[in-house]
C-alpha cells in the first residue's frame, strides 16, 4: 500500500468545531448536584462498561433515573484520577446554591471498586454519609479536564497538555473521564463555580482559572453555567460579560416558557430579573473524531425585552 492508497485520517471533532466557528454556549449540562469519584484511570472503563455491571449497579442507575424523573433535577458524575494511585475510595459532593456549588469531601476505607457506594450515599441515601470520614475542603477552584482519549481522540490530544500545564502552574487540576462535549476539547468543568469551558489551550486555561482575562475575552470559550438550563445559560453569559467575574457570586435561577426566558438573580443585596427571547439557528457538526456522522446543534440568539 502506498501513501496515496491509505485512507485519509479523520479530522478531530474539536478542530472541525473551531473551523466552523461553533459557539459552545448552552451546551453545559444542567446539574443540581455533582458527585466526583476519585478513581484510577483503569477503573473509569469499568464504570462505563454497562455490559458488565452487577445487578447492584443496574439498580443504582434505575434509582438515579427515577430521582431525575421525579424531581426534574439532573446530577453530574465525574471520575477524576486521585493524586495517589490505589488509594481508598474518596468522593467530593457538590450541591447547587448561591454563587455556584457548595463542596463537601468524604474519605473511606473502601476499595475503588465500591464506587457505587459513593454515588448511592451522596445522591440517594445521604444519611449514610455519617459512616464516611468528612474532610476539610481546600480553598480555590478545581478544574476537571477531560483527558479521556479512548472515548474521543480530541480529549487525549488537547486535554492532557491543558491538564499538565494547569498542574505545573499550581492550579488544582484533575485528569477527568468523559463528561460530554468532546468536540470542545480541551473541555473542562470548573467547580465550585459550575462553569464549563471549551477549546482551552494550556495558557488560556491558567488565565481562566486565575481570572487573569476579562469574561468578554473568553465568552466564546464558555459552554455555560451548569446551575441553569441551556437557554438560560445564554443570558447568563451576557450578564457575566456585562458585570465581570463578580457576577459568579450571584444566586441565579430561571423560568423557561418556550423561547421566553426569565433569569432571576440575587446579587450584592439586590434581587431582580431580566427577560429575553432566545431563538436558535442550526449548525451541522460531526459527532466525534471517530465517526463521520453529523448532527445539527443549536446556535443561540438573544433578543432582550
Amino acid at each position: 500500500m502506498t501513501a496515496t492508497d491509505r485512507p485519509a485520517r479523520r479530522p478531530l471533532c474539536s478542530d472541525v468545531s473551531l473551523a466552523l466557528g461553533e459557539d459552545p454556549v448552552g451546551t453545559a449540562p444542567h446539574w443540581q448536584e455533582v458527585t466526583v469519584l476519585e478513581l484510577d484511570v483503569p477503573v473509569w472503563a469499568t464504570v462505563r462498561d454497562v455490559a458488565n455491571w452487577t445487578p447492584e449497579h443496574h439498580q443504582l442507575f434505575e434509582r438515579l433515573r427515577g430521582k431525575v424523573e421525579a424531581s426534574g433535577a439532573g446530577f453530574g458524575l465525574l471520575m477524576s484520577a486521585p493524586a495517589t494511585r490505589g488509594q481508598p475510595l474518596r468522593v467530593r459532593h457538590y450541591t447547587l446554591g448561591a454563587g455556584g456549588y457548595t463542596r463537601r469531601d468524604y474519605a473511606s476505607d473502601l476499595p475503588q471498586t465500591d464506587w457505587a457506594r459513593g454515588l448511592t450515599d451522596t445522591l440517594l441515601d445521604p444519611q449514610n454519609l455519617s459512616g464516611w470520614d468528612e474532610q476539610s475542603v481546600p480553598a480555590g477552584p478545581d478544574i476537571h479536564v477531560c483527558t479521556h482519549g479512548t472515548v474521543d481522540a480530541a480529549c487525549g490530544r488537547y486535554g492532557v497538555p491543558v491538564y499538565q500545564h494547569l498542574a505545573d502552574s499550581g492550579v488544582r487540576a484533575w485528569r477527568t473521564g468523559h463528561f460530554g462535549g468532546h468536540r470542545f476539547a480541551a473541555t473542562a468543568v470548573e467547580l465550585p463555580s459550575g462553569l464549563l469551558w471549551a477549546h482551552l489551550t494550556p495558557a488560556l486555561a491558567v488565565q481562566v482559572a486565575r481570572r487573569e482575562v476579562p469574561p468578554a475575552q473568553v465568552a466564546r470559550n464558555l459552554r455555560g453555567f451548569s446551575g441553569l438550563p441551556p437557554v438560560a445559560q445564554v443570558l447568563d453569559r451576557d450578564l457575566l460579560v456585562q458585570h465581570g467575574w463578580s457576577w459568579l457570586e450571584a444566586h441565579r435561577w430561571a423560568d423557561v416558557d418556550g423561547d421566553d426566558v426569565t433569569l432571576h438573580y440575587d446579587w450584592q443585596g439586590e434581587r431582580g430579573h431580566v427577560r429575553a427571547t432566545v431563538t436558535h439557528d442550526l449548525l451541522s457538526v460531526i459527532d466525534s473524531s471517530h465517526s463521520a456522522t453529523q448532527s445539527d446543534v443549536r446556535q443561540y440568539r438573544v433578543a432582550w425585552h
